[in-house]
C-alpha cells in the first residue's frame, strides 16, 4: 500500500478525488435534509437523486467513447473546473426558499453531466499508473477516498446546515471541485500514457463505431454480463435506500440533522477501516466471496437498521456494514478494470455507469413516489432484501467465472 501511495501520480489523483468527494459529500449530506425541511416532500428528495443519476442514462456509454479517445488527464482537469462553476447556482435556492426547488434540480442535473466524464476517465486512467500487481491495493485506496468523506464531509455537511447554513456547504463544495483540479493540474504523466488517450481525429463514423464495439464487449462477456446483473440487484435497492434515507432518519427514527450527519459518518468510518484491511488481505480472499457476501452482508446490516432505529443501534450497524460495503465494491471496480484492455477501460465504465444510473433514476422514483403509499419502513426492507437478492445472485452467477481470476496480479482470466 505504501507503494502505490509514493507513486506521485497516484498520489496527486487520490488526493483531487478526495477533496472534491468531501465536499460532494457535504453537499449530499446536507442537500436531502435541506428539502424535506424547507418542502416536506419525500418526493422532493427522491427527485433530487433522479435529477443526479438521470444524466447517466444519456451519457454514460457516450461518454466512455470520448474518454477512450481524450487525454484522460485533461478530461479530469477540465470537469473539477466546470463543476466548480455549477455548483454556486444552488445559492439561488437558499435565497428564494421552496419556490426555486426547481433550480436545485437543474443545478444538480448539470453538474451529473459532468460527473459521467470524471468517473470512467479516473477509472481508466488508474491502471496506467500503478503496477498491476498494485491495482487491488490502488483501487482499495481510491475507494477509501469515498470513505474519508464520509467520516468528515457528512458530519461537517449536516453540523454546517443546522448551525451556519446551507449557503456556505454549497461554497466549500465549489471550493472543493476547484482544488482538486489544482492537484489534477499537477500530474506530469509518462508521454506513452498521453499520447494513448489522444490517439486519432474521430469521425463520426468511427466514434459510433468504437461505441458499438464497446457494448458488444460488455454483452458477450460472461464475466461483464453477470458481473453487471448482479451489482444491477443491488444498485437498485441502494438507489430506494439513498432516496429515502433522509426522510426515514426524520420520521421514523426522530434524528436530528447532527444524528443524521453523525450516522453518515459511521457508515465512513466502518468503510474507512474495511478499505484499509482490503488494501492488504483483498489479493488473497476469493472474487465470489468479496461480491457475494458483501452484498448479502450489507442488506442484513441494513435490515437489523431499519427495525431497530435507534441511534446507538444504527451507528454501530453502520460502522460493521462499512467492509461489507467495500468488499463488494473493490471487487466490481478491480474485475471491470483488469477484464478489458485500455482501450476498452473508458467504455466499459461509460456502460457500467448508465446500467447503474438507469437502475439509481428507477429506484429513486419508486421510492419517493411510494414512499407516502406504503410507508418509509416497507420499502427501506425492500431495499434491504434486494442487497440480500444480490449476494445471492452472486454466489449462483459469479462463483464460477470468477473463479480463475487473481485480483492480486498477473494476467486477466481469458474470456469464456
Amino acid at each position: 500500500m505504501l507503494v502505490v501511495l509514493r507513486n506521485r501520480n497516484f498520489l496527486l489523483l487520490w488526493s483531487g478525488g478526495l477533496i472534491s468527494l468531501m465536499g460532494t459529500s457535504m453537499l449530499l449530506a446536507a442537500l436531502p435534509f435541506y428539502l424535506y425541511q424547507i418542502t416536506g416532500s419525500a418526493l422532493a428528495s427522491g427527485g433530487l437523486f433522479m435529477a443526479f443519476v438521470a444524466p447517466g442514462m444519456v451519457f454514460g456509454t457516450v461518454a466512455g467513447v470520448f474518454v477512450d479517445r481524450w487525454d484522460r488527464r485533461r478530461v479530469l482537469l477540465l470537469g473539477n473546473i466546470l463543476a466548480a462553476l455549477l455548483i454556486p447556482g444552488l445559492l439561488f435556492t437558499d435565497t428564494f426558499g421552496a419556490g426555486a426547488v426547481w433550480v436545485v434540480y437543474v443545478v444538480i442535473f448539470l453538474e451529473s453531466c459532468v460527473t459521467q466524464f470524471l468517473m470512467p476517465a479516473e477509472n481508466a486512467l488508474l491502471p496506467t499508473l500503478v503496477d498491476e500487481a498494485h491495482l487491488v491495493s490502488a483501487n482499495s485506496l481510491n475507494a477509501l477516498n469515498d470513505n474519508l468523506a464520509r467520516v468528515v464531509g457528512a458530519a461537517l455537511g449536516a453540523l454546517l446546515l443546522g448551525t451556519v447554513g446551507f449557503k456556505n456547504v454549497v461554497i466549500i463544495d465549489a471550493a472543493s471541485y476547484a482544488m482538486a483540479a489544482v492537484a489534477i493540474a499537477f500530474m506530469a504523466l509518462a508521454p506513452s500514457v498521453a499520447r494513448a488517450a489522444k490517439a486519432g481525429s474521430a469521425r463520426w463514423r468511427q466514434l459510433r463505431q468504437e461505441w458499438v464495439d464497446g457494448l458488444r464487449l460488455v454483452t458477450h462477456s460472461p464475466l461483464f454480463r453477470n458481473l453487471f446483473i448482479v451489482v444491477g440487484v443491488g444498485l437498485l435497492g441502494d438507489a430506494i435506500l439513498s432516496a429515502l434515507l433522509a426522510p426515514f432518519a426524520q420520521e421514523v427514527a426522530g434524528f436530528s440533522a447532527t444524528d443524521y450527519g453523525w450516522v453518515l459518518a459511521a457508515r465512513g468510518v466502518g468503510g474507512l477501516a474495511g478499505g484499509l484491511l482490503l488494501a492488504q488481505i483483498g489479493p488473497r480472499l476469493s472474487p465470489s466471496l468479496m461480491l457475494s457476501g458483501g452484498l448479502l452482508g450489507t442488506g442484513l446490516m441494513l435490515l437489523a437498521m431499519i427495525l431497530a432505529p435507534e441511534l446507538p443501534v444504527v451507528l454501530s450497524l453502520m460502522i460493521v456494514a462499512g467492509p461489507l460495503y467495500m468488499a463488494w465494491l473493490i471487487c466490481m471496480q478491480t474485475l471491470l478494470q483488469k477484464g478489458a484492455e485500455d482501450r476498452f477501460r473508458g467504455r466499459v465504465f461509460g456502460a457500467y455507469n448508465t446500467v447503474s444510473t438507469i437502475l439509481m433514476f428507477v429506484g429513486s422514483g419508486l421510492g419517493g413516489s411510494l414512499a407516502d403509499a406504503l410507508g418509509l419502513r416497507w420499502l427501506m426492507i425492500a431495499a434491504a432484501g434486494l442487497y440480500m437478492l444480490a449476494g445471492l445472485l452472486g454466489w449462483g452467477l459469479l462463483r464460477r467465472p470468477l473463479g480463475t481470476v487473481n485480483l492480486g496480479g498477473g494476467a486477466p482470466a481469458p474470456e469464456r
